[in-house]
This record gives C-alpha cells, sequence and structure tokens, in this order.
C-alpha cells in the first residue's frame, strides 16, 4: 500500500499551528509578576538592605548610604561573601550566599533588572521552580568557576543571571522551528549579543568577575536542554524529577540561610 506525502502547503500550516500553540502557552504562562523571579529578586535586595544597614549601624555610611554606597568587606564577609581562603578552609556555604550580596546600589541596581527581566522570560518557559534552579546551579558554577580561577573575593547575582541568558538562547535555538518569530528574536540569537556584550565589558571593566560570569553562563547551557519547558508539546515534565530539584533545591537554600544566620550570632553577636 502507498503512502501519501504530505504535501509542502500541509507542512507549512502545521508549523504554523506548532508556533501557535507555543506562543500561546508563553502567553498564557508569562506574568507581570511571576512569583520565584519576583521571590529572588526581593532575596536580592533584601540582603542589600541588611548589608547597608550593618554598616550604618557600625557608624561606615549615610542613611542615604544603606541603599547606594558600597558594602565595606568585612560586611559581606560576615553575611556571606565568598573569599577565597575561607572557601578554601572549608566554607563551602559561601559559595552560595554570595549570589545573594552585591557591592553596592548600581551593582543591585543592575543584577536586579537583568534577573527581573530573564526571570519573566525563562519562568514563562521553566515555570517557576526550574528558573529557580537555572539560576541557584548556575549562580553556584560561577562561584566555583571564580574560586578556581583565583579570584580573592566576589558577589552578586550576575552569574545565575549569566545562567538565565545561557539557558534562554539554547531554548531559542532548540526551538527555534517551533517559536513563532516574536520569541524567535527574544530567545535564541537574539540573547546572543547581550552574552558577547557582557563579556566583553568584563574584559575591560576593573572589578568585574568575568569567570563568574563564564561559569555562570556554562551552568545554564548545560541545563537548559536538560529540563523539561512547559510551552514546547514535545516537551513533557516528570513529578518526581521536580519534587527531587524542589527538595534540593529547598535543601541548599535553608542550609545556606542557616550558615548566614550562624555566621551572624556567632561572629557578628558574638553568639556563642
Amino acid at each position: 500500500m502507498s503512502q501519501v506525502m504530505p504535501s509542502f502547503d500541509a507542512l507549512v500550516l502545521e508549523d504554523e499551528l506548532i508556533q501557535a500553540r507555543v506562543g500561546s502557552s508563553f502567553e498564557q504562562n508569562f506574568r507581570k509578576l511571576p512569583p520565584a523571579t519576583t521571590a529572588l529578586v526581593a532575596a536580592c535586595v533584601l540582603m542589600h538592605l541588611a548589608t547597608g544597614i550593618s554598616d550604618y549601624l557600625l557608624g561606615q555610611t549615610s542613611l542615604l548610604g544603606v541603599i547606594v554606597d558600597a558594602r565595606s568587606t568585612p560586611t559581606l564577609l560576615l553575611f556571606g561573601g565568598r573569599e577565597h581562603g575561607m572557601v578554601a578552609g572549608g566554607e563551602l556555604w559561601r559559595l552560595m550566599s554570595c549570589v545573594f550580596l552585591h557591592a553596592d546600589g548600581l551593582h543591585i541596581l543592575l543584577n536586579g533588572v537583568a534577573l527581573f527581566g530573564l526571570g519573566r522570560l525563562c519562568e514563562a518557559v521553566w515555570g517557576g521552580l526550574r528558573m529557580s534552579v537555572i539560576f541557584v546551579v548556575a549562580g553556584l558554577a560561577g562561584s566555583l568557576l571564580s574560586q578556581a580561577g583565583g579570584v580573592e573575593l566576589s558577589v552578586g547575582a550576575s552569574g545565575g543571571v549569566f545562567g538565565l541568558l545561557g539557558a534562554g538562547a539554547v531554548f531559542g535555538f532548540k526551538a527555534k522551528n517551533q517559536l513563532p518569530a516574536g520569541l524567535r528574536r527574544i530567545f535564541g540569537r537574539g540573547l546572543v549579543p547581550w552574552i558577547v556584550l557582557n563579556l566583553a565589558i568584563g574584559l575591560f571593566v576593573p572589578r568585574i568577575d568575568n569567570l563568574g560570569h563564564l561559569g555562570g553562563l556554562l551552568g545554564g547551557v548545560i541545563l537548559a536542554p536538560i529540563l523539561a519547558d512547559r510551552v514546547l508539546p514535545s516537551s513533557e515534565a516528570s513529578s518526581w524529577v521536580d519534587g527531587f530539584m524542589g527538595v534540593g533545591l529547598g535543601a541548599v537554600l535553608a542550609v545556606t540561610l542557616g550558615q548566614v544566620i550562624r555566621e551572624l550570632l556567632w561572629v557578628g553577636l558574638g553568639v556563642g
């Protein structure tokens, strides 16, 4: 029995239907204030305010400086900044805690805006849990490469932000034939110039930890094709995998927060 090959028009129509379905799924998932992204930005802002208040109480900054001034190195270390010797000495929790700290007002502003913008896009594609996993794993990857490269002190969410950039770019290239034109302009090639530009800036601007950026980018690139998304028809999420990731993510964040609190109590307040 002979098979009838689909016509070119039929194939085009099928592609257009898939693209319309993907576009509709993305629009349904896209939120003005996506919960996971908003929570990550809020955590960074709260830690920035906490370090500012600490410097203010120590007489090292003004009331306005709580928001805009550079944080003192002792305060950043007290709240979990990644310092090479401390991590090498066993304080591995600093690889995570440093992701939520920022050096000054401009630092938190730039990273906060980038995190919110990219987080909204990635949360629409992967959902809050998987987007958070990308951010956290990429942040850790950035800290690890920075530590391995001998960078003395680093703070900031930019490793996680680069992870979201890399994940978004990989998703765009992977799904280019299934994405409507508007989403193709955002993902894939649309993100590559931003990656190149920001890595180039890191080569010429002092105090930017480009190893942290590169590590975060690699983390996002590796995770993107592994994690199931929620917009492509061919993608299927596993509830037990999501449950495992949720437990793992919660454990990492809980241990990190516990270590920060312990450091504040034992070192900052002299308890114990």
